[in-house]
């Protein structure tokens, strides 16, 4: 049990690193601008620190709810 607490703590914090990037590289996918620095601060001048996080909650729900289905082995 305190593998599966662990390893979900863990995923939360992945998921400050990851969901920024997830939103960033989504972005460049539909956008005319091929810079990633461009994305990244027209995110942060248009939705400040939110619009990097849009999604957040819905990523850890997921991610950490795999730790405690799939016991360690």
């Amino acid at each position: 049990m305190k593998h599966m607490l662990a390893a979900s703590a863990g995923e939360v914090v992945a998921c400050l690193i990851r969901v920024p990037s997830e939103v960033v590289k989504q972005r460049a996918q539909v956008s005319a601008s091929t810079r990633t620095f461009q994305i990244f601060s027209n995110i942060l001048y248009e939705e400040g620190i939110q619009g990097l996080y849009r999604g957040y909650k819905s990523t850890v729900l997921r991610e950490v709810d795999l730790p405690l289905q799939s016991p360690p082995l």
